[in-house]
């Protein structure tokens, strides 16, 4: 791959292309089939020859043929079982043995903790507002074809990625395929829904723009629509977020000073006081106690601070918490995020004392029991009341 923003795809290989007959046993007619040259490039440059490269929305198994003519392994989940067995011919016809691609039926959630490491995900992600045949049957419930409404369809997606840090090795890539939609008459940011969504999990890395060949029409002037001849690779890494740490302390001070009694625990804890890491600290870690009134306040603190806030890649907001206290201790965190316009970047994991995260869970493995030294570390005197 080469450094431009864009990979215009013009023709398919006829030796990779789904065949006829097998696109033809498809309710569809297998139009969302991806093609085996959108995949090779992230492929060939992402992942190393012995590494495994898995697809959790395998479909027709595009990315599994990329793979093959690559010779890289993969690993393909598709929930159907008609394209699981459409795509298992596809591959033995072509003698996709060598390496090894495997096809697994399932949901790709519920299987990722179970899987081999692998270096690279890699897929098309299905759309939202397509009418899958019975989408109301109980055995479509994992269905993201099937789901009924966008919020919805964006929790499964945001499941998903939570469940992809289990099996996608540090380090590794992920790379997924999404176009903004219309549905009916709504314009349906998807591509840039889910980009937020990878950046709450994952370290967000580049995006190229994929570009296709189709025919246009001239538009009556007052109208403008698009003929979604485009769509978006969305680039991430399994990597810690890079965080400034004199920002990260600065705010902490002053949030100290604002409302005391927080736990500071976990890496930039254990930074502060020179110990052992696997890995630079890539948030600050903040146990509050489980006071609605507090939370609020706190939250509101911080958006007069510039941060964003989300629980679960969903937008959070100072009001929110005042009025969510049976949510809350459910959710049991919320996360922090303030990017300036130089560049540094300072993320909170507000974590709330609940049944499965409370004082007694955190304190064993805290460094500060009462919040954080008002000085660097490098001038500290004596112990700061290490648990």
């Amino acid at each position: 791959m080469n450094d431009n923003s864009w990979l215009h795809l013009s023709r398919q290989d006829p030796a990779w292309t789904l065949p006829q007959e097998l696109a033809e046993t498809d309710p569809f007619g297998a139009r969302d089939c991806g093609w085996v040259e959108q995949m090779q490039p992230f492929i060939a440059h992402l992942c190393p020859p012995d590494g495994k490269v898995l697809d959790p929305f395998c479909g027709f198994g595009s990315t599994l043929v990329a793979a093959h003519s690559v010779g890289r392994a993969g690993i393909g989940i598709e929930i159907d079982g008609q394209r699981v067995a459409l795509t298992r011919q596809r591959l033995q016809r072509l003698g996709a043995d060598g390496p090894p691609q495997q096809v697994l039926q399932g949901d790709a959630t519920a299987l990722a903790h179970s899987l081999p490491a692998v270096d690279l995900v890699l897929s098309n992600v299905p759309y939202f507002g397509c009418q899958w045949p019975d989408a109301s049957d109980a055995a479509h419930a994992g269905q993201l074809y099937a789901s009924q409404t966008y919020a919805a369809f964006l929790g499964m997606l945001e499941r998903l990625l939570r469940a992809l840090r289990d099996c996608l090795r540090p380090g590794g890539w992920l790379v997924l395929c999404a176009e903004n939609l219309r549905v009916g008459e709504q314009f349906v940011p998807l591509a840039w829904d889910l980009a937020r969504l990878m950046a709450d999990r994952f370290r967000f890395v580049e995006e190229r723009i994929l570009v296709y060949d189709r025919a246009s029409t001239s538009e009556t002037p007052g109208q403008l629509r698009s003929n979604r001849s485009h769509e978006y690779a969305l680039i991430a890494r399994h990597l810690p977020h890079a965080i400034d740490t004199e920002q990260t302390l600065a705010v902490l001070q002053a949030l100290q000073l604002a409302h005391p009694g927080f736990v500071l625990y976990g890496s930039l804890a254990r930074w502060l006081q020179d110990l052992p890491l696997s890995q630079a600290p890539a948030d600050a870690d903040l146990l509050l106690p489980d006071d609605p009134r507090l939370v609020a306040a706190v939250c509101h603190w911080l958006e007069q601070q510039g941060f964003a806030l989300t629980c679960w890649g969903a937008p959070f907001s100072a009001a929110m918490a005042g009025s969510a206290a049976d949510v809350l201790p459910e959710r049991h965190y919320l996360r922090a995020v303030r990017l300036d316009r130089a560049g540094r970047q300072v993320r909170l994991d507000l974590c709330l004392r609940d049944a499965q995260h409370d004082v007694a869970t955190v304190l064993p493995h805290a460094v500060f029991r009462h919040g954080l030294p008002l000085m660097p570390p490098a001038l500290l005197q004596g112990p700061a009341e290490l648990v």
